[in-house]
């Protein structure tokens, strides 16, 4: 019986990829793949960031529940866990949302080496990015693929049926992509395409998955995430 599993150990990985433990490593310090731990009744503040008009960040909650899965990590904090073997977080990333932070007085979560995993759907982008061998069928069929009128894509093993709204943001993101420039600032990419909400999350809502499609950097640009 093969199991359809949701995230994978690091020796997995290792193992597939056929990569030594240093270049996995460094591929996640650099930000070019995100680790993830699994957690288990955690109190956990889920938002969105916004800037002021003066160019400030500044928080924006919109959940506070004990969550149970899998929570991502920042580069920096991989950084320095394999130099020291253990580190403390209170905050994290997480595919929904521009941040994930404890709330209340949870204390810190101690995260190991040994704890680090890596989702289904970040094995499976950074394949087709990388075209590294994918063992579950062509990487072809998982890369990001949209109709003449961007309203059907397909994009890391999810499709999206879009509205006109919608599928103009992808298609801009997608137009970027191709022109060597994928971090586009979202406000204007929404203005562009002529929505009246200037926050992804709200023109996207309609779509559980949508981080799957598009993906944030937490600093108010966004790109596609299959190509």
């Amino acid at each position: 019986m093969r199991i359809e599993k949701l995230y994978f150990t690091v020796a997995e990985i290792l193992d597939r990829w056929k990569i030594p433990e240093a270049d996995l490593v460094y591929l996640a310090e650099n930000d070019k793949l995100r680790l993830s731990v699994r957690v288990f009744g955690l109190p956990i503040e889920f938002g969105d960031h916004e800037e002021t008009a003066e160019g400030e960040r500044f928080r924006v909650p919109w959940e506070r529940a004990r969550y149970n899965g899998l929570l991502d990590l920042h580069a920096r904090d991989v950084f320095q866990l394999f130099r020291a073997g253990e580190i403390h977080l209170r905050d994290f990333r997480a595919p929904h949302a521009d941040y994930a932070t404890l709330w209340g007085r949870a204390e810190p979560v101690v995260v190991r080496t040994g704890d680090l995993l890596l989702r289904r759907a970040e094995r499976e982008r950074f394949e087709a990015e990388t075209r590294l061998p994918a063992g579950n069928g062509p990487i072809e069929e998982r890369r990001f693929r949209a109709s003449p009128d961007y309203q059907d894509i397909r994009c890391n093993g999810f499709r999206f049926k879009l509205g006109p709204i919608q599928a103009e943001v992808v298609r801009a993101l997608h137009a970027a992509a191709q022109a060597g420039e994928p971090w586009q600032n979202g406000k204007a990419i929404l203005a562009a395409a002529g929505s009246r909400s200037l926050k992804m999350a709200d023109v996207f809502k309609s779509k559980k998955n949508w981080r799957a499609l598009i993906e944030s950097n937490g600093r108010g640009a966004y790109r596609l995430a299959g190509i």
